[in-house]
């Protein structure tokens, strides 16, 4: 049985995250997760799979973890 079709409400993108050498993570959407310049370089933003933006207000995610592959994504958002 199909689920529900979201494809009217939201847009697939990519799920990224600052990433630390020694394996911290830290949202994009907030500060910057070091405290130095030194520190800097220790910090990548990394791809980490897909979630969705709504398009009317912004909002990214949905309060799930992302999803690791394009095909769950558009899954979910069309209700397959």
């Amino acid at each position: 049985m199909p689920g529900l079709n979201h494809s009217h409400m939201f847009d697939i993108v990519e799920s990224k995250r600052w990433v630390c050498d020694d394996g911290r993570t830290a949202s994009i959407y907030g500060a910057v997760p070091w405290l130095s310049d030194t520190e800097r370089n220790t910090w990548r933003i990394q791809i980490v799979g897909y979630t969705v933006q709504h398009k009317k207000t912004g909002t990214v995610g949905i309060g799930r973890q992302p999803w690791k592959t394009l095909q769950e994504a558009e899954d979910w958002l069309y209700g397959r």
